[in-house]
């Protein structure tokens, strides 16, 4: 199944278009953002895999904000961690990348984790930062607030950040992140076959 979907942020110039496709051998997404961060005009590009579990495999990223910029994150069968080839034993406890930018980065843990309502949990995610490509190892907490057949609310905890409020579809795909983003649009696309 393949997924078309564009958000905004909330109260900044930007958009994400991000094409997301799965199948047996796992999930591929595709995107291409702008934003404005901290004063920063920024382009971006990533494509992150995870497997048929949506546990995470590997990210390639590229920024550009005065220049382009790129990095690949991968993590092996075994949980080891690579930043552009290099062994990150800081990371080991990482489930998942983040980036605060991108809305869809929730999307691998909130299906990870399948929290019922009231249900809650703490994961490690290894948060990028878009504008110095920093990548460390940060604490993250979602708790289910309420569910229904078509969408769930969750409050996000994020280290060092403010908490907020996820509201997602019935496959995890951000819907509204209170004064982050909203979605403006999401497309199933399907493959035409004539007989």
């Amino acid at each position: 199944m393949q997924h078309k979907l564009v958000w905004k942020p909330w109260h900044t110039p930007g958009v994400e278009s991000l094409r997301l496709d799965r199948d047996s051998n796992g999930i591929n997404a595709s995107s291409h953002l702008i934003q404005s961060l901290k004063g920063h005009s920024i382009a971006a590009t990533y494509v992150l895999n995870c497997d048929p579990r949506w546990r995470f495999r590997r990210l390639w990223l590229k920024v550009d904000d005065h220049g382009p910029k790129s990095l690949t994150l991968l993590r092996d069968i075994r949980g080891r961690w690579f930043l552009d080839g290099q062994l990150r034993p800081d990371l080991g406890d990482c489930q998942h990348v983040m980036f605060s930018s991108s809305p869809f980065t929730h999307t691998p843990a909130l299906q990870r984790c399948a929290l019922e309502t009231g249900q809650s949990e703490q994961l490690q995610v290894a948060h990028i930062d878009l504008l110095s490509l920093r990548v460390e190892a940060r604490s993250q907490r979602y708790l289910c607030l309420r569910q229904s057949a078509n969408q769930a609310t969750y409050r996000c905890e994020a280290e060092g950040k403010p908490s907020h409020e996820l509201t997602v579809d019935r496959d995890a795909l951000l819907m509204k992140a209170s004064e982050q983003f909203i979605r403006l649009s999401a497309h199933n696309l399907s493959l035409n076959t004539w007989v």
